[in-house]
């Protein structure tokens, strides 16, 4: 038997498919889509409520309209008369460091923040007097992100709410006397914080953005390739050019020359 190709995350043999020792059959009768997440990202199932929160978090990311990059980029692309993976690609592809990925940083601060014994404050100052801000706070959108408060109450009630969702909200409230105005968390310092009390690995962060967000890109994929036009890109009119005036090739380019 070859090492080149291992991994400890499922078995596939004829007639058995198993995801971290556990058959698919059990995993499809008895566990929830969370759980087996949690499963493959973890390695374990679920000893409590944890399923149920990361469910939570992968709705909370469904969509996000059309005032997202990822879902333009879906929309553009599914207009070219690409097929659906190709459109749902895109906006996979579309999720960076401005868009989707403020849970990795934010779970990186809080993480250590609570290692190292940092107040709110002291962790606001420090990022502070780096002139760093703290990531997943504030949104272009919403002054107070409805996705937060709900996250936080079912973290409360599915007893997984903890040390760094507590630091999450300590932050936010510290924002005021640190910045002279509130801050408040969006849902990627929520997750980043949440992610932080599942006992993940702060690196895990975008994944809940992409499996959350896929559903919403299949929709936009869908919609627009049977109820919109296709070829969706900005009209002649609407571009502003910013390059030089027109101007001659130089004459050492003339063909006859070479």
């Amino acid at each position: 038997m070859s090492d080149f190709w291992k991994t400890s995350i499922s078995r596939v043999a004829p007639n058995d498919i198993a995801v971290r020792g556990y058959s698919i059959q059990d995993l499809t009768r008895r566990c929830s889509f969370g759980d087996v997440m949690y499963l493959l990202l973890t390695g374990e199932l679920p000893t409590g409520n944890e399923g149920r929160l990361v469910e939570a978090i992968l709705v909370s990311c469904c969509d996000h309209s059309l005032a997202s990059p990822s879902v333009d980029a879906v929309r553009f692309v599914a207009s070219a008369g690409v097929p659906l993976q190709a459109a749902v690609s895109a906006g996979i592809v579309a999720i960076g460091d401005s868009h989707g990925g403020a849970i990795e940083p934010c779970a990186q601060i809080l993480k250590q923040a609570v290692e190292n014994g940092k107040s709110a404050t002291d962790l606001l100052n420090d990022l502070r007097s780096r002139k760093e801000r703290m990531p997943g706070f504030g949104h272009r959108v919403h002054t107070a992100d409805p996705r937060v408060d709900v996250l936080f109450a079912l973290a409360q009630e599915y007893g997984l709410h903890g040390a760094y969702c507590q630091l999450a909200r300590d932050v936010e409230n510290a924002t005021e006397s640190i910045y002279g105005r509130r801050i408040n968390m969006n849902v990627d310092g929520a997750i980043g914080a949440l992610l932080c009390d599942l006992g993940m690995d702060p690196a895990l962060g975008k994944s809940f953005f992409i499996v959350g967000r896929a559903p919403g890109y299949v929709a936009h994929a869908y919609e627009q390739m049977t109820k919109e036009k296709p070829f969706k890109a900005a009209e002649p009119e609407e571009i502003t050019y910013t390059g030089p005036g027109a101007r001659p090739v130089p004459e050492r380019f003339n063909p006859t020359s070479l």
